[in-house]
């Protein structure tokens, strides 16, 4: 396994470790003595684009983020795999642009909406290392497959 592979093995590792470490401590400003694991809050944030018994309404800017991470999380866990293993360099590049892209979207929940950023665990920060890490490993997974596709082009060229 190459540097590139280990890369988006790590973050896939990381992405996999956010979904059982605590998340938050209480489900965005509630006060509970225990952390929430990551899976638990995925749940919880589906309430945006699904109908939740006992869920406050929230603000635009909050239904935003829930449903772009519900989204984002949901493509990282399906997609990703088949992106590494079978896309094109052009579909790679596309998608290290959506996994940066959630990294920046994602890391809006520490930026403005969460009430307290120390209600914020390390599952939180693993989720959104995850997204970078793989964005990383898909533009370097991308930039070499162009230039190891050249280097064929080239020989098959040289040897006609």
């Amino acid at each position: 396994m190459n540097r590139r592979h280990l890369v988006i093995a790590a973050a896939w590792l990381l992405h996999t470790a956010s979904w059982f470490l605590p998340a938050v401590k209480g489900l965005l400003g509630g006060r509970l003595d225990h952390g929430i694991p990551g899976w638990s809050v995925f749940l919880a944030e589906t309430c945006a684009l699904r109908p939740c018994e006992g869920t406050s309404v929230d603000p635009w800017y909050g239904t935003a983020i829930s449903v772009i991470g519900v989204i984002t999380t949901v493509l990282f866990v399906l997609v990703s795999p088949w992106i590494v293993w079978r896309a094109s360099g052009k579909l790679r590049r596309a998608a290290a642009l959506v996994a940066a892209g959630a990294f920046v979207v994602n890391s809006q929940w520490y930026v403005f909406y969460v009430p307290d950023r120390s209600d914020l665990g390390v599952g939180y920060f693993l989720w959104c290392a995850s997204f970078a890490l793989l964005a990383i490993g898909l533009f370097w997974l991308a930039g070499t497959s162009n230039r190891a596709k050249s280097a064929q082009q080239q020989s098959a060229l040289l040897s006609m």
